[in-house]
C-alpha cells in the first residue's frame, strides 16, 4: 500500500484552513495557527517566495548559506509535537521547495531557545521533527526555509499531541489507550518475540500471506458502545502501511483466541502504472461510508485503501495492529473516529478558587478528583507560568501560590498500574484584585480660566512596588505639571505587574461671561448714553475699571455721548478681562416685525398690507414708503402684492430708521392623487385618495359627484375629479383615471411526465399572464411559490394555480403519465454440486433492455439473459436490466454449491503392463483442482513413491508399481495423497493398497 504524503493526509475529516501567500517573515510577525492537533494546510499553501534572510541560523543550518525564511507560531495544547513541511516531494507534492530547513524554538522573539531543528541535506525535499516536554499554554515558534537560499512553496503540518508509550511489537504487551486522543509514533522495530501474529487472517492468501514487520500492538475496552474510525498516516511518505483489527473475547490481557474484525493489505499492483494502484495509495483505516471489511494485497475495482467502521461494545476488547510493510522503521500517526468510547480513566481536579479565579497574594489548593475502576498509580501536576513550585508530583492536595498574575494553564497527567496515561487541561485565572493600589494624589488646579499651570502628584502604595507610570500625555513620571484644565488618565504597574488605571481632574473657573446692556445716546450729540454689565464665570465678586480709571464695585457707566470705552474686569482670584465697548446713536425700531405685516391670502393675489409701529424715539414720526409719496404721517399701506418694501421713518429729534419689510405669498395651492388601484380584472375595489399641498390651513374636498371628503372608496374603472379649497378660500381642481388590471391567466409552458415506472421525474413548468405582476405558483393546494417548475413529481392529475401581487387567482388542471413497470425475473434459486456448472435465466417484461449480472464471478457471460453459472462458493448473482430510457429493474438469484468432494481411490491395482490397471492414481469430478501430493509406503514405513503438482484421473502421472527401476513386491503398501479443490480447500486421504500381478 504506497502511501500519499503524510503531510497531506494528517487531518482524515474537518476543513482545512486556506492560507494565502502571507506569512510572517520574521518572528515579531510569525503566522499564528489556531488549530495544531492532527493540523495540515492544504499543498503549496505557504510560501518563502520574496522573503528575506532573518538571521537566525539554529545548529542543523549550514553556515554561510543564506536562508530565506518565514515564521509560524502556536499556543502549546499537549505535550509533544510532530512538525513536517513538504515541498517538492514527488508523487504527491507539497509544493515546489527543495531542500527544505525549519527549527522550533521557545520563549519570546527577542530571545528564542532552539527546541528542535531539522536541514534535508538528503534532497528529500521534505522531513520533520519530534519535541517532547512542551509547557502547555506556551508560545512556540516556527522558522521555515531552505538550504542554499531556495524558495518556492510549501506544505506544513503540526501534530501536537500527548505521548503514550512506545509501541510494543507484540499483542501481549500492547500499549493499553484509555481515549481517542490522536498520537504520533516516531518509529516502530521488528516484529517483537512472537514472530507473527497476523498469519491467519482474512485478508491474506496463499498467494498473498500477510505477516508481521515492523509492528505496533495497541488495545482498548469499549466504555460506551458506538462506532469506530480512525486514520493511519506513515510519517515516511513511501512507506505501506497495513493492519488489522481483532476482538479479544478472553479480555484486554489474554490475546488467545482473538479473530480479526477487519483486515487491510492492499496497495502496489507490481509492474502496473500507478493510475492502476493510485487508489490503494494514501491514508488507511475505517471510514464512514465504506462497507467491505477487507481488501488483500494488490488494488482490485472498488479497494480505496478504507474498510467499513465497527460497531464496538461495551465491555468488549480490541487489538490494532499497524504493520509497516515496507520495514523502514518509521513510524505513524493514528487519529481515531466514531461514536463508542474507551474505557479509561477519569482525570479531574478541583480549586478552592471561585468562579476558577483568584487574587494574586492567595494559595490556591489543588485537589485531585481522578477515578477508575482499576486503581491510579501515579500523578503529575504543571501548575503553569509563575507558579510555586511549577511542577509536582503525587495525588496532593497541593497548595500552590503565583508571582505573576494571568490566565494559567493546570496540567493534570494520571497514569494506570496497566500504562494507561491520560491528561486533563483546565485553566485559572490570577487576578489582580481590587484594593491592592492606594494612592495619594496632589492636585493644584487652575486659578484663572485658561491657565496652564495645574499639576498633579502621585504617591502609590501597596506590597509589591517598584511602580512605573504611563501617563494619556506619554509622560512616565509619577508627577505632571504645566496642565490645562481637563481629565488626566494614569496606568500604574506594581512589580507583579499588576496595575490601576485611575482620572484624575484639574479643575478650573468657568470661562468669563460677560452680558452688555447699552442705552443709547439720543441723536444729534445727546449724552444720555450708558452701560451695564452683567458677568459671570471666573470668581466672585468682580470690580471694574472704567476707561483705565480705579478698580470699584459698580458695573455702570453713564452719562455718555457716542464712543469706545475700555473696561477692565477682575476678579476676587484677580483673574482680568479687557473689553472695549462701543456705543452709538439712537436708531429707530419696530415694535415687532411680525406685526408690522399680513401676507397675500393666495398666491398672486394682492390684499397684502404693511403697519409701521415706532417701540423708541420721540413722537410724533413721520414714514416714507419710497413709493414716490415721500414722508407723510400714515403708518399704512395696503393692497401689496408679494415683496420686499423699504420704509423710512423719522422721529421729532430727528432720529431714523429705515425698515426692510417682505410679504410673502402663502404656498402654492396644489393638487395629487394616491391610488390603491383595483385588485382583479371585474373588480370595484380601488380606493382613490385627493391629497392637497401648499395654500393655507386645512382643506375641504367637492367631487364630481358632490360628495365630500378626501378618500373615495370602492371605485371601479373611470375618471374622477375633485376640487380643492383651503382655509383662505383658494382653489385648486383635478382628475385622475384609475384602470383595472388584465385578465389573470395560467398555462403550462412545458411538462416532462415520469421517465420510469413509479419514479418522480415528472416535471411541470407554468406561465402566467395578465393580472400584476410577480406571480406565484401552486400545486395540488399546497403552498404558493415563487419559482414556476414543479419537479420530481409521479404520475397522476395536478391542479395548478397562479396568484399574482394582488392575490388575485386563477386555475388549470393537468396530467402527468408513466409508462408500465419494467420488470425482470432471474427464476429460481439452483443447486449446483461443486465443480459443476447450470444455466441461470432472466425474463424480461421488455425484451429490448441490456442485461447486467453481478458479480461476474463464475459466469460465462454478464451482458446476456441466459449465462452458464459455475461458482466454487454458494453465490447470489444480481440482475439488472437497462431499458432505453435508463429505467431498470433488479432481480436476483442464488447459486447454492453443494460440497460434495467425491474422490475415488482404487485398493489394488495390477502393473503387469497387460493395459488394465497398470497405475494407481486418485479419480475425481470436476470439483478437484489438482493432486497437490502422492506418497506411497511400504509396510515398514519406507517411501517407495512421492509425486504430486498432478490432474486426477490421468493414471500414467500416479504410481506405476516400480521402486526405482525394478518391479515392486506383491503385497500391501499405504498411501497418502493430497487433494486440492477449486474452492481451495485441500484435503489428505489416506488408505491401503493392494499390489498384485
Amino acid at each position: 500500500m504506497k502511501n500519499c504524503l503524510l503531510f497531506s493526509l494528517l487531518l482524515a475529516a474537518g476543513t482545512l484552513p486556506q492560507w494565502g501567500f502571507a506569512q510572517g517573515e520574521d518572528c515579531n510577525t510569525a503566522t499564528p495557527l489556531s488549530d495544531v492537533s492532527s493540523w495540515c494546510s492544504e499543498p503549496g499553501a505557504f510560501s518563502n517566495v520574496g522573503s528575506n534572510d532573518s538571521g537566525f541560523s539554529p545548529g542543523c543550518f549550514p553556515n554561510a548559506q543564506p536562508n530565506l525564511d518565514v515564521w509560524f507560531s502556536f499556543v502549546a495544547e499537549a505535550t509533544d509535537v510532530n512538525i513536517s513541511v513538504a515541498g517538492a516531494t514527488g508523487q504527491s507534492n507539497g509544493g515546489t521547495l527543495v531542500q527544505p530547513q525549519f527549527a522550533l524554538y521557545s520563549g519570546s522573539c527577542g530571545a528564542l531557545t532552539e527546541i528542535g531543528c531539522f536541514s534535508d541535506a538528503l534532497g528529500d525535499n521534505g522531513g520533520q521533527l519530534f519535541a517532547s516536554m512542551l509547557t502547555i499554554g506556551q508560545t512556540y515558534y516556527i522558522q521555515v526555509g531552505a538550504r542554499g537560499g531556495n524558495s518556492g512553496t510549501f506544505q506544513l503540518c503540526v501534530n501536537n499531541f500527548n505521548a503514550i508509550p512506545n509501541p510494543s511489537s507484540d499483542c501481549a504487551t500492547g500499549v493499553i489507550l484509555c481515549d481517542k486522543s490522536p498520537f504520533t509514533v516516531e518509529q516502530v522495530t521488528g516484529v517483537g518475540n512472537n514472530g507473527n501474529e497476523i498469519d491467519d487472517v482474512s485478508c491474506g492468501t496463499i498467494t498473498c500471506p500477510l505477516s508481521e514487520s515492523g509492528s505496533a500492538w495497541y488495545k482498548w475496552t469499549c466504555d460506551e458502545p458506538g462506532s469506530l474510525t480512525f486514520s493511519l498516516n506513515p510519517l515516511n511518505p513511501a512507506d505501506d502501511l497495513d493492519f488489522v483489527l481483532y476482538e479479544l473475547p478472553n479480555g484486554i490481557d489474554d490475546c488467545s483466541g482473538k479473530f480479526d474484525l477487519r483486515c487491510m493489505a492492499s496497495g502496489e499492483v507490481v509492474g502496473a502504472d500507478f493510475e492502476v494502484w493510485e487508489p490503494c495509495t494514501g491514508a488507511t483505516g475505517l471510514a464512514t461510508g465504506e462497507t467491505d471489511v477487507g481488501e488483500t494485497c494488490g488494488c482490485d475495482t472498488g479497494d480505496n485503501n478504507f474498510i467499513a467502521p465497527i460497531d464496538m461494545e461495551a465491555g468488549k476488547s480490541y487489538a490494532l495492529v499497524v504493520n509497516n510493510f515496507s520495514q523502514s522503521g518509521s513510524g505513524f500517526t493514528v487519529e481515531f473516529g466514531g461514536t463508542g468510547t474507551f474505557l479509561g480513566p477519569e482525570a479531574e481536579f478541583s480549586t478552592n478558587a471561585p468562579n476558577d479565579t483568584v487574587c494574586l497574594e492567595a494559595s490556591v489548593l489543588f485537589t485531585d478528583e481522578s477515578s477508575f475502576v482499576g486503581g491510579i498509580s501515579s500523578w503529575t501536576w504543571n501548575f503553569g507560568e509563575g507558579a510555586s513550585p511549577e511542577t509536582i508530583t503525587g495525588q496532593g492536595p497541593h497548595a500552590i501560590d503565583y508571582d505573576t498574575p494571568g490566565l494559567k494553564n493546570i496540567v493534570l497527567r494520571v497514569s494506570t498500574p496497566d500504562g494507561c496515561v491520560i491528561t486533563h487541561i483546565e485553566t485559572i485565572f490570577v487576578q489582580c484584585c481590587e484594593g491592592d493600589f492606594t494612592v495619594d494624589a496632589d492636585i493644584s488646579n487652575l486659578l484663572c480660566p485658561g491657565d496652564t499651570n495645574g499639576s498633579i502628584a502621585l504617591s502609590p502604595s501597596n506590597d509589591n512596588p517598584p511602580y512605573t507610570f504611563i501617563w494619556g500625555t506619554g509622560a512616565t513620571a509619577s508627577s505632571i505639571g504645566s496642565l490645562a484644565a481637563g481629565d488626566y488618565t494614569v496606568t500604574i504597574t506594581d512589580d507583579f505587574t499588576c496595575d490601576t488605571v485611575l482620572t484624575y481632574t484639574v479643575m478650573s473657573p468657568d470661562t468669563f461671561d460677560i452680558d452688555t446692556l447699552l442705552t443709547m445716546p439720543t441723536c444729534n450729540g445727546g449724552t444720555d448714553g450708558g452701560i451695564n454689565l452683567q458677568v459671570s464665570g471666573g470668581t466672585p465678586p468682580y470690580t471694574f475699571s472704567w476707561e483705565n480709571g480705579p478698580f470699584t464695585n459698580d458695573n455702570t457707566y453713564t452719562g455718555l455721548a457716542v464712543g469706545d470705552y475700555p473696561v477692565t474686569i477682575r476678579d476676587a482670584n484677580g483673574c482680568e478681562a479687557d473689553l472695549v465697548i462701543p456705543v452709538r446713536e439712537l436708531e429707530l425700531q419696530l415694535t415687532s416685525l411680525e406685526e408690522s405685516i399680513v401676507d397675500p391670502s393666495c398666491t398672486g393675489f394682492s390684499d397684502g398690507a404693511i403697519t409701521i409701529d415706532i417701540a423708541n424715539g420721540q413722537p410724533p414720526y413721520q414714514y416714507d414708503f419710497n413709493d414716490g409719496g415721500g414722508f407723510a404721517n400714515s403708518n399704512v399701506r395696503t393692497g401689496l402684492t408679494a415683496g420686499t418694501y423699504i420704509v423710512d421713518a423719522v422721529d421729532a429729534n430727528g432720529c431714523v430708521g429705515q425698515f426692510v419689510l417682505t410679504l410673502n405669498d402663502p404656498p402654492l395651492l396644489e393638487i395629487s392623487f394616491d391610488l390603491l388601484g383595483i385588485s382583479c380584472f371585474g373588480e370595484t375595489d380601488a380606493v382613490l385618495t385627493a391629497v392637497g399641498t401648499g395654500g393655507t390651513g386645512s382643506y375641504s374636498y367637492r367631487w364630481e359627484d358632490n360628495s365630500t371628503g378626501a378618500v373615495r372608496n370602492n371605485l371601479g374603472e373611470g375618471v374622477y375629479a375633485v376640487t380643492i379649497t383651503d382655509a383662505n378660500g383658494c382653489t385648486v381642481a383635478g382628475d385622475t383615471a384609475i384602470l383595472q388590471p388584465p385578465l389573470l391567466e395560467l398555462e403550462v409552458a412545458s411538462l416532462q411526465n415520469v421517465v420510469c415506472f413509479g419514479d418522480t421525474t415528472g416535471l411541470i413548468l407554468l406561465q402566467g399572464t395578465g393580472g400584476t405582476p410577480p406571480y406565484e405558483y401552486s400545486i395540488g393546494g399546497s403552498s404558493f411559490q415563487v419559482a414556476p417548475l414543479f419537479e420530481n413529481l409521479g404520475a397522476g392529475a395536478y391542479s395548478l394555480s397562479i396568484m399574482d401581487a394582488n392575490g388575485c387567482l386563477a386555475a388549470i388542471d393537468t396530467l402527468i403519465t408513466q409508462p408500465p413497470q419494467l420488470t425482470v425475473d432471474a427464476g429460481q434459486d439452483i443447486r449446483i454440486s461443486l465443480g459443476y456448472s447450470d444455466d441461470i435465466n432472466a425474463v424480461s417484461s421488455n425484451p429490448d433492455v441490456a442485461y447486467n449480472w453481478m458479480p461476474p464471478d463464475s459466469l460465462s457471460c454478464t451482458d446476456c439473459p441466459r449465462p452458464v453459472a459455475n461458482p466454487v462458493n454458494t453465490t447470489t448473482y444480481t440482475i439488472a436490466v437497462t431499458d432505453e430510457n435508463g429505467c431498470t429493474a433488479l432481480d436476483s438469484v442464488t447459486v447454492r454449491v453443494i460440497k460434495n468432494r467425491p474422490v475415488y481411490i482404487p485398493d489394488a491395482f495390477s502393473p503387469n503392463d497387460d493395459g488394465s490397471n497398470d497405475f494407481f492414481t486418485a479419480y475425481a469430478g470436476p470439483g478437484v483442482r489438482q493432486i497437490r501430493a502422492m506418497k506411497i509406503f511400504n509396510r515398514w514405513g519406507g517411501l517407495v513413491f512421492e509425486g504430486g503438482n498432478f490432474q486426477p484421473n490421468e493414471p500414467a502421472r500416479g504410481w506405476d508399481g516400480l521402486i526405482g527401476d525394478e518391479p515392486a513386491a506383491i503385497g500391501v503398501y499405504a498411501w497418502l495423497i493430497e487433494v486440492e479443490f477449486i474452492d481451495g480447500v485441500a484435503i489428505l486421504f489416506e488408505g491401503d493398497l493392494h499390489l498384485i500381478r
